[in-house]
Formats: C-alpha cells, structure tokens, sequence
C-alpha cells in the first residue's frame, strides 16, 4: 500500500486537541449540573438531545482537527504513474577498480582497468561535443562518488589516469554498492534522463549486482555494463600479494542478471520506467561497442534527446485531508443548531457518497487539472507539466473536449512561465474555436506577450486587440495594447533619429564654429579699441 508520513513531527499537534477537550468536558458538565437542578433532577426529551447535540458538536470539531494535523503531516499512501519530460541525458560512471581488474588480458598487453580507463577517455571525447554531463563512482568492497555530476569531463580524466585498487581500502568486490551509489549522484529533481555505465568484469564478492540493476530500473535509470577481460581464466595475486586466484570476464553472469533485471521490470512490478530503459551488457572488444554505449546517452538513432519518463509517485492526501477537515468542521454547526434525529445515519450516507465520487472519471481528470493548477501557482511548473500531460492523454481516451481544452492550455501557460516560447505557440495553436471564452482571451493574451518578448510590436498589438475583443473589461489588455502602441512608435522614432542624425550633427558643428568665431572677432575688437584709448591718453613727457 506504500504508507508513509512525510513529517511525522507534525502528529504531536494531536496532542494539542487534549486541553480543550478537558476545558469542554468540565464547562458542560456544570452546565448539565445546572439543566438537571432545573429540571428537578429528571432527564427530560429535551435534555437528552441537548447532550446529544453537545457531544456531536466536540466530536466532529475534534475530527477536523485532526484531519487538519494530518493534512500538514503528509499522509500518503498508494502510487500513481506520472509522466515527467526528461531533456538530455547525464551519465553516472561507475568503475570497478578490484584487485581482479589488475589481470592483464586485455589487447595490447593492457590490464583491464587500463583498457577501462582508455574505453572512458574515448566516450568522454564525444560526451563533450554532445555537452552530456557526467559523474564517476569507484567501486570495490563500497561505492564512493569520486566526482559529483559536471560537464567539464577533465576531472574525470584526471581521476581515470590514476585507477588503482589502492584508491580504496575497503576488501571485496561490491557492483551493487557502485550502482547504489551511482543513484544517489543524480540530484532528485534532475531534468535530464539519467543512465550508468558500469566499467566492469563481472568478478564480485557479494552477489549485489542483480538487486541493483531492479533497483536503478526502478527509479527509471538504464544501465549499461561495459564488460572488460577474457572469458578463459587467468592468475592473479589477490589483495594480500600472496594469495593467487582465478579470474575472467563473468560475461554469462552479467548477461543473467541484466535478464532477470528486465524481465522483472517488464513484468510491471509497480516498476517505473523511461522509455527505452533497459539494463544491457556490452563486450568492450565488441565491434560498434562504444556506439552502443553512446547510443544509450543520446537517445533513439543519436538524435532525439527528449525522453517521456513514468515514475510511480506516491499520492499525495493532504487535500483529502484537508477537504474532511473542513466538512467535520461545516457539520458541527449543523449537529448544534439543527435537530440530530438520524443526523449519524446522515453523516455515514455523506461521508460513502464523498468515497464513491472520487471513482469517477469526470472527478479524477477535474482532480488532475485542479491539482496542476496548484503546481503552477506553487512555481513547481515540472510537476504542473506532468499532470495536465497526463490529464490531456486521459481526455483525448475518454474523448472529452472540455478537459483536453484546459489541459492544453495549461501546457501554453506553463510553457510561457519556463520562457519556452515556441513550445507555448505551438500548443495555443492547438486549442480549438469551440474552446470557452476564457481560454479564448487568454490564448490571444498569453500570444500577444510572446510577441512583445519577440519584439513584433504591431502583432502583439493585433492579439491584445483580439484578446479585448473576447473580453472588454479586461484591464491588463488594454495596459498591454497601449505599450505595444508606445513601444511601436518609439521604434518609428529612434530609426527616423538614426537617418536624420547625420544632419543634426553637421548643423550643430556649424553652429558652434560661428558663436567660436564671434567670441574670437568681438575680443580683437575690444583689444584694438583699448589700444587707441592708451595712445591718444599718453603725454609728451612720456617719451
């Protein structure tokens, strides 16, 4: 059933709900003391409905507190498969670095872990013309996250020049752990599909391999082993330097699990999955072996990087809660004020009526888009993507118009917010002319802000015209026209600027040189005249 609390600190808020309850129990019991005095100690008709409506009223109002304090623990249970849009792929590298990887019975005379090291240099060559971030993982008795999820691929490279058994201590051979630990490197939100390589001989200590590989399908990861060694034996000193034993490439070993781990999530085990994922084993002497490898980052043919991922969720109650909360508390007024002559058969035939319209589909996809609506306000806009995706397959099935409307337009407006423009006109173009009104205005409306982003003034001015058509009163349209307009017009105005501002310049320039020269003549002017005043001033003696 997958029960589970997501804040289970939240559950001692019930024990809030003790004091008043104490506080009821002792006011109403004076009260009743005092009813009986004037009643000369006889339960009357009247009394007895009084306790009655009393006792319902504290019940119920106790009951919506505590779906109140379940609603805020998040209470789930149940699963449902959500799809989520996965852009791109990020590979965690997972090596195998055990003593059993120092045999050297690869070509050219190389060790396995050698021959490991050259096969990952030569796919990180084409990760990076492919911009595929990646991580490594080190394998051996444990798994260590050596490298933490990043494009710039050098620092796997430095770590991949030194792979030694001796990076790590720990004594064994453990895959599992390595992939386990390849999962936890992928953050939990990721955007992009992630996928494993494990760089491996198949040689292990603790049969962990298999469990891993479901796990990692599971949580909808494709896993690809890359297979190093010869099958036929060969002697190496174990970890003590003294000990010899036999070791090849388990490749029958490798090829069982990888089965099992598909047939299992095949078999819809409550598994979810990406499309395509698969766990596979690859021979890394295998001709085209690292065009399959790659071929599991990139997507069907190298070319299509976008991947439809179903991943079982549990569901999330805390409405349900929240809506039983609110009745409990609506049905107290009611228990106090109203008569309670078959009010509990009332409240069982409300409470089996509220159950059995949660199965109807009208229900469930009005559920669904209200649910993605909330997404959105909330800025979860991934989540809001999944549900109105799932809700609009679910209307296309079931053939109903009104619900495939608003799922579409919620796919524009959530597109809209992520800044994805071309995604959101392509889906607005999608909506119908029999779609309601509202969806209507704000198609024009939501068009005439990808314009304006766009820079087409005069188009986003022609939908917000459209949009105030659907709707006149609309405020923010008629606010959004008359920026189009500004905006058109002051564009008309900077380009007429720039034709005219050779001319402007040239005019002013000649209007400086002349006020300059002015200055200039009324100076020599005025110098001259002091002259003669001097000259006509001076004595004879003065020679």
């Amino acid at each position: 059933m997958n029960f589970s609390i997501e804040r289970p600190w939240a559950l001692y808020g019930l024990f809030l709900i003790i004091p008043p309850l104490l506080y009821s129990a002792l006011t109403y019991k004076k009260t009743f003391t005092l009813l009986m005095k004037a009643a000369k100690k006889k339960k009357t008709k009247e009394y007895k409905n009084i306790r009655k409506r009393v006792f319902y009223r504290v019940v119920l109002r106790a009951a919506a507190w505590c779906m109140m304090i379940f609603a805020v623990a998040g209470i789930t249970w149940g699963t449902v498969s959500t799809p989520a849009q996965k852009n791109g792929n990020a590979v965690a590298m997972v090596f195998d670095i055990s003593y059993s990887m120092t045999a050297r019975d690869c070509p050219n005379n190389l060790t396995r872990l050698e021959a490991a090291a050259a096969y990952a240099n030569e796919l990180m060559d084409k990760m990076e013309a492919e911009g595929i971030p990646a991580s490594a993982v080190l394998a051996k008795g444990n798994g260590i996250l050596a490298v933490p999820l990043t494009e710039d691929t050098e620092s796997i490279r430095s770590l991949v020049s030194l792979l030694s058994p001796k990076l790590m201590s720990s004594a064994g051979s453990n895959l599992g752990e390595g992939i386990n630990a390849a999962l936890k490197s992928f953050p939990k939100n990721i955007s992009n599909a992630p996928v494993i390589w494990l760089f491996t001989d198949g040689e292990e200590t603790d049969a962990g391999l298999e469990s891993a590989l479901g796990l990692a399908l599971k949580k909808g990861v494709s896993v690809v082993i890359i297979g190093f060694g010869e099958e036929r034996e060969t002697e190496i000193y174990a970890g003590d330097g003294k000990t010899l034993v036999k070791t090849a490439l388990r490749s029958d070993k490798i090829k069982e699990c990888v089965r099992e781990a598909n047939k299992k999530n095949l078999g819809g085990q409550g598994f979810s999955f990406i499309k395509g994922a698969s766990a596979q084993f690859v021979d890394a002497t295998e001709l085209g072996s690292a065009y399959k490898v790659l071929s599991s980052a990139k997507g069907d043919k190298g070319s299509d990087k976008i991947a439809m991922s179903y991943e079982m969720q549990p569901v999330d109650r805390h409405l349900f809660f929240i809506a039983l909360g609110i009745i409990f508390f609506i049905l107290s007024f009611f228990a106090s004020e109203f008569s309670l002559r078959g009010f509990h058969e009332k409240l069982a035939l409300s409470l089996v009526l509220l159950c059995f319209s949660s199965c109807s589909s009208e229900f469930n996809e009005s559920k669904k888009i209200l649910g993605a609506v909330w997404n959105w306000n909330q800025k979860q806009y991934t989540e809001a993507v999944a549900k109105f995706s799932q809700s609009l397959d679910e209307a296309k099935a079931n053939d109903d118009e009104t619900i495939k409307q608003y799922a579409i337009y919620g796919l524009s407006a959530t597109y809209l917010m992520q800044n994805e423009n071309a995604a959101a006109l392509e889906k607005i173009n999608e909506l119908s002319g029999s779609a309601p009104n509202r969806i209507k205005f704000a198609a024009f409306y939501n068009s005439g802000i990808i314009a304006q982003r766009e820079g087409d003034y005069q188009k986003a001015a022609e939908l917000f015209k459209n949009a105030l058509l659907v709707d006149p009163s609309n405020v923010r349209a008629k606010i959004n026209l008359e920026l189009s307009y500004n905006q058109q017009a002051q564009r008309a105005k900077e380009s007429e600027r720039q034709l005219n501002g050779a001319g402007e310049m040239s005019q002013e320039e000649s209007d400086l040189q002349k006020s300059v020269f002015n200055r200039i003549r009324e100076k020599d002017q005025q110098q001259w005249k002091n002259t003669q005043q001097e000259q006509k001033s001076a004595s004879p003696s003065d020679y």
